[in-house]
């Protein structure tokens, strides 16, 4: 599915520098915000059913390359291996910039750019059940039914952005984004772990490194338009 996305991001853009005419040296880039979603959590809705997210996203161009960036959403989902069972749920912020590498030809709007976002999360752990290992397999496992909550737990990061948006229509965006996360600090249950953290996603042991991809779409409100010489 990824490569069919990419390739019609391609499309768009091969299309686009096509119909532009080599005379025109004036461009006019369009200064305003971007507000939309992370449409790879409602796929991840549909495929997974112990999950439930929404993630709303923007932008402010400040400068001709330059955009402020933030996201904002909740997650909830069922984390269930063979000794444990439980929720996670709650909310968190990212807020960073892009900076967009790509020289547009005359009035095209598309983007590739790199970023970065620092992350905060709240969340909770509300445990359902455990099993008691037994080294000796002779004895059957014990599971042990508990409903305990874990509340106020934090978690924070930082992630490096690569991507791109590709307008599709006038003011309509369509995006990927790929993302190298680092774990920075977290706020841990006593005698538990935090397995997921909403907007990091998994959280292995011994290991504060995470990926994650995004595809998005949204839709920019102009505030004002400012012209410049191409190159």
């Amino acid at each position: 599915m990824l490569k069919y996305i990419i390739s019609f991001f391609i499309l768009i853009n091969v299309v686009s520098v096509f119909s532009q005419k080599e005379k025109d040296t004036i461009t006019t880039s369009t200064y305003g915000m971007k507000i939309g979603i992370d449409l790879s959590k409602q796929i991840r809705m549909l495929t997974e059913s112990d999950y439930k997210g929404l993630v709303v996203v923007g932008d402010y161009r400040l400068l001709d390359k330059l955009f402020l960036a933030f996201e904002i959403g909740t997650e909830e989902k069922l984390i269930e291996n063979e000794v444990l069972n439980f929720n996670t749920k709650g909310s968190f912020l990212k807020v960073g910039a892009n900076y967009n590498v790509f020289n547009n030809f005359k009035d095209l709007e598309n983007e590739i750019y790199v970023g970065f976002r620092m992350g905060s999360s709240k969340f909770e752990h509300q445990l359902n059940s455990f099993t008691i290992y037994n080294k000796d397999q002779y004895w059957s496992q014990n599971e042990i039914n508990s409903t305990e909550l874990f509340k106020s737990l934090t978690g924070t990061w930082f992630e490096l952005i690569f991507g791109f948006n590709a307008e599709v229509f006038r003011n309509t965006y369509m995006g990927l984004s790929l993302r190298l996360k680092r774990l920075l600090s977290q706020k841990e249950p006593n005698n538990f772990r935090n397995l997921y953290i909403p907007g990091f996603n998994k959280v292995l042991e011994n290991n504060k490194v995470g990926v994650g991809l995004t595809y998005t779409i949204q839709f920019q409100i102009p505030i004002y338009k400012k012209k410049k010489k191409s190159n």
